[in-house]
């Protein structure tokens, strides 16, 4: 019994002796898990380690103090890392590669009073009542009007003369 915790203590203050190197090794783990999980988060961690690990080597602290290094280095380094990474592999926004751009131009017949810059209007496209609105005049229903753009789904409309 006395001879198991005797090793036990020495063993863990072999590894307390060297937590510069368990950091470095924590931190090449979680740069390397990286690539089996998704995201970079894990990535960033993976900084924070070696950076703790480099510095508690050059600068002797307790393991409380690498803690708080690793915590500090960690959030600086998604901070730093993910502003990088969005400047440099941009997000595309949200755009449904399906919808076409065929409506534009579109004569359609109004089923709701188009007001001028008012939403409430409606037409009918493809089968479907849309919002609509116009930049210029009122159009009543039962006339026909020009798709000429939408935002989000509401249509710009103008009046087609007869």
């Amino acid at each position: 019994m006395e001879l198991s915790t005797s090793l036990e203590d020495h063993t863990l203050d072999l590894i307390l002796a060297n937590t510069a190197y368990l950091w470095i090794l924590i931190g090449i783990v979680l740069l390397f898990s990286e690539f089996l999980l998704p995201g970079t988060f894990v990535m960033f961690l993976g900084v924070g380690a070696i950076f703790t690990g480099i510095l508690s080597r050059l600068v002797p602290m307790e393991f409380y103090t690498e803690v708080i290094i690793w915590v500090v280095s960690s959030l600086i380094s998604i901070l730093l890392g993910g502003s990088l990474i969005k400047k440099f592999f941009k997000s595309e926004s949200s755009v449904d590669p399906f919808i076409q751009d065929d409506y534009l131009n579109q004569i359609v017949p109004v089923e709701t009073d188009i007001l001028v810059n008012r939403h409430g209007g409606k037409i009918r496209f493809q089968g479907t009542v849309w919002d609509a609105i116009s930049k210029d005049s009122k159009i009543p229903k039962g006339e026909y009007v020009k798709i000429l753009s939408r935002e989000n789904l509401t249509f710009t409309v103008e009046k087609v003369e007869s």
